[in-house]
């Protein structure tokens, strides 16, 4: 009984490593695609404002937006899971703080660049704030 006891303890141990590494790999993924999202719609309020960024990304989340209709949370193995965003005046600000960024100084080349503050890597060794 006891054989079969740690057998069964084994084998799920070996389920739950995979397992785990298979959730913070989707997370990371669904992430990635969470800030692809956001910078589309950050183009399309460009273009329809002809130009213009927001100083913020209130105007975006308007009830029956076409922008957004919420700030979608993301995920880093170092920080966990915000949806909180700061405001920034330059993508050199480096802190690590898990949340998204968002250059709001017009005028600036990275005026609108939206980012991942946070200097640990993925699963798969890039830098978060350098996607």
């Amino acid at each position: 009984m006891m054989v079969v006891l740690v057998v069964l303890v084994t084998l799920a141990a070996i389920t739950m490593e995979r397992f785990g590494g298979s959730i913070r790999t989707a997370n990371e993924d669904a992430t990635r695609s969470k800030l692809a999202s956001l910078r589309g719609a950050l183009q399309i309020y460009y273009t329809d404002t002809e130009g213009s960024y927001p100083s913020d990304l209130t105007p975006m989340l308007q009830p029956g937006s076409k922008y957004l209709t919420t700030v979608m949370p993301l995920y880093t193995g170092a920080h966990g899971r915000t949806a909180t965003v700061n405001y920034v005046q330059a993508k050199e600000n480096t802190e690590d703080t898990g949340t998204w960024a968002y250059v709001n100084t017009t005028g600036r080349t990275d005026w609108g660049t939206v980012y991942i503050q946070c200097t640990h890597t993925d699963s798969k060794g890039s830098v978060w704030n350098q996607y």
